[in-house]
């Protein structure tokens, strides 16, 4: 922590004397960098989690993978390199077997390129995901859907059942998070993460729909907890990562009510973080991501609460 104070301090100083923005920039986002990158996290890899259940890691992104009678069943393709690497590891793990279904969590394009990689024979999304798509310039490498659903819906693939659960407007209004009943095991795309901080603020989020996204996870009967990003783990962890989300937004509102909301007073960044950050460090600091990701988060937070979203 001394050593990440005292270059912050030199990029200061920096600053002041040669007014090196450019430099100052590149800087900050190397900082960032180590977040997305590095041991454990660079790679990729196929791991089965429960009987029939398997979870595809591409560098820092996850997503679920089912084995059925049918075929497989796959959440996310993310994007080619990471579509066109599962196909490889399931061609490896069961050869000849092919995609039955392949479902969107979300519309989000980080999450949905590269499906016809996997060449499925049927493709899932929300309804509201195509008029999203419509509206966008760049939308390429998109499998187009066979099926669209709205609410919660219930999946039966190859004799598994699937349940969609609707999470409303929340990260986009066009998220689900899917439950497995027949192995209690739950996986979430950008809502919940293992030990981690989440990235930038959680991109397209509605705070108050957020908060009863996760409460309706919290619901559901389930052991095993698989987020779409770095590793997986218990419900447990899902609801210590929702008790972090809600510590940061309650710190960030107390923070604004003492020292108004942000452009109404002077120097409020840094009460801001004297308000917020040691009391995250001091239970969250060890959590990957932490000191990369805290100052990204806390902008998010208080400028989101100020504004009620």
């Amino acid at each position: 922590m001394h050593k990440k104070i005292t270059m912050l301090l030199s990029v200061v100083a920096i600053i002041v004397t040669t007014g090196c923005t450019d430099f100052v920039l590149r800087t900050v986002m190397t900082t960032v960098d180590p977040y997305f990158h590095g041991e454990g996290i660079d790679g990729t890899e196929l791991t089965k989690v429960e009987d029939h259940i398997y979870t595809f890691r591409w560098n820092w992104y996850r997503n679920l993978v089912i084995d059925t009678s049918e075929g497989w069943v796959v959440i996310d393709p993310m994007n080619p390199k990471m579509a066109k690497a599962l196909k490889q590891a399931l061609e490896k793990t069961i050869p000849g077997k092919r995609v039955h279904t392949l479902i969107y969590s979300h519309y989000h394009l980080d999450h949905t390129r590269g499906g016809a990689e996997l060449s499925p024979m049927h493709v899932i999304a929300h309804e509201k995901s195509a008029q999203y798509w419509q509206a966008l310039d760049n939308v390429t490498e998109l499998l187009e859907p066979t099926r669209y659903i709205s609410g919660d819906t219930v999946l039966n693939v190859g004799g598994v059942e699937i349940q969609a659960i609707y999470l409303g407007l929340s990260h986009t209004d066009t998220l689900y998070a899917f439950h497995i009943p027949s192995r209690r095991l739950v996986f979430t795309a950008d809502v919940g993460l293992v030990k981690t901080m989440p990235p930038v603020g959680v991109p397209d989020r509605y705070a108050p729909g957020y908060i009863a996204a996760m409460d309706k996870i919290i619901k559901i009967d389930f052991d095993r907890f698989i987020p779409s990003h770095f590793g997986y783990g218990t419900r447990q962890d899902f609801i210590d990562w929702r008790e972090m989300m809600m510590e940061s937004r309650r710190l960030s509102y107390h923070a604004i009510h003492s020292n108004g909301t942000p452009g109404t007073e002077k120097d409020q960044m840094s009460k801001y973080f004297d308000a917020i950050y040691y009391p995250m460090r001091e239970k969250y600091g060890d959590w990957h991501g932490f000191n990369e990701m805290f100052v990204l988060n806390m902008v998010r937070d208080v400028v989101g609460e100020s504004l009620g979203y």
